[in-house]
Parts: C-alpha cells; structure tokens; sequence
C-alpha cells in the first residue's frame, strides 16, 4: 500500500481579505494602517463636533493619524515594487 494516499496534508487556505496579502499572509502592516485610520476618523469626529474649539490640535493629530494610516504602506508597496523578490 502506498504511504501517499494515507497521508493527509493540511494546506492553510489562499484566501485574501481585509487584513490579508496577496500571498493570502495576515499583514501587520495593514493591520497597523487600519487602526490608525479609525483613530484619524475618531479625532476627525471629535474635533468637528466639539463646541468649544479654540486651538487647532484636533486638526494637527487627525493629520498625523491619516499620514500614519496611508504614508507607510505606499512607502512599503514602492519599496517592493523597487526590489526584486528573493528566491
């Protein structure tokens, strides 16, 4: 009897998704830039609801949290893109 038709293996499953490559690998890196959107869209929320604006902080750290969110995986993909894969 062959040994191969017993053996049983256990692929983990291609599927791309939100938090996924291409490759079907979780990414930390979007994982990162999707809370740094959220938290950019919460300040963004509370600056334009507050009442009592005086300053323009709330401004200045919704800025810093969408260029957290979009500046590092452009900066990623460039440099993917710039260097071949290695073997």
């Amino acid at each position: 009897m062959n040994d191969q038709t017993n053996q049983v293996t256990q692929e983990a499953p291609n599927e791309t998704g939100l938090l996924t490559d291409d490759q079907g690998k979780r990414s930390m890196m979007r994982l990162m830039s999707f809370m740094a959107l959220i938290a950019g869209i919460w300040f963004a929320w509370m600056t334009l609801t507050d009442d009592n604006i005086t300053t323009n902080e709330g401004v200045y750290i919704t800025t810093t949290f969408l260029l957290a969110a979009f500046a590092p995986k452009a900066l990623q993909k460039y440099v993917e893109n710039s260097y071949p894969p290695k073997k």
